[in-house]
């Protein structure tokens, strides 16, 4: 087996944290770094000393002393390679939005059964973007009645932006190649220029600067 997945955990709930712990202490790839419990403790540690060794942030939005996201560029900036997952109970709209806007690569319900959020985590630490399955709904609305305004003004090709409408609501990029009807070769040909037109390195990343540059 190769090196684990090193997690920090930021979160006041006792009861969910222990939760978290368990899964991870039962994921033979995986292993618990660092717990905080407010939003100012994990704001000290790493402005001080970053713990290199982190892989994934999970991180929640409500915290005793400040909202989780404020603490998304600080995470960003002092460890950069590590993948930021929200889990929360907040579904909102525009707060979802604000969180990939910010660079969480993936924003998960806290409801979200145990088998799915070790798959959660492995796949982000390959590299993907998660959106809950439960909130690709709210993504999806930024582009419903839009899509002929993006045909026009976008610099996405229309195959481009079935791909990415698709991709926004968690398909993966083999069920894209299912539901298109074409192959696996070509989605990942189209994701790439996708990413490469926007600028960005993940799905997460591509709504997010659609809805900033508008075209969404």
């Amino acid at each position: 087996m190769g090196e684990k997945i090193c997690i920090t955990i930021v979160e006041d709930n006792q009861t969910y944290i222990r939760s978290l712990q368990a899964i991870i202490e039962t994921s033979e790839d995986m292993e618990c770094v660092g717990t905080y419990i407010t939003a100012g403790a994990c704001s000290r540690e790493f402005q001080q000393t970053p713990p290199p060794e982190t892989d994934i942030v999970l991180l929640d939005l409500k915290l005793p002393d400040g909202d989780g996201l404020s603490l998304v560029p600080l995470l960003r900036k002092s460890a950069p390679n590590a993948g930021i997952v929200v889990l929360t109970s907040n579904d909102d709209y525009h707060t979802v939005l604000e969180a990939i806007r910010l660079g969480v690569v993936g924003y998960v319900l806290k409801d979200t059964p145990v088998a799915e959020l070790r798959r959660i985590i492995r796949d982000v630490h390959e590299g993907g973007s998660v959106i809950d399955p439960q909130l690709s709904r709210l993504v999806l609305k930024v582009f419903q009645g839009g899509i002929a305004t993006i045909a026009e003004t976008s610099p996405l090709s229309k195959r481009e932006i079935q791909v990415l409408e698709l991709m926004a609501q968690g398909y993966v990029k083999k069920e894209v190649a299912d539901e298109l009807g074409i192959s696996y070769s070509a989605v990942a040909l189209y994701t790439s220029n996708i990413y490469e037109k926007l600028q960005v390195p993940n799905v997460a990343a591509a709504v997010a600067a659609a809805i900033r540059k508008g075209l969404i």
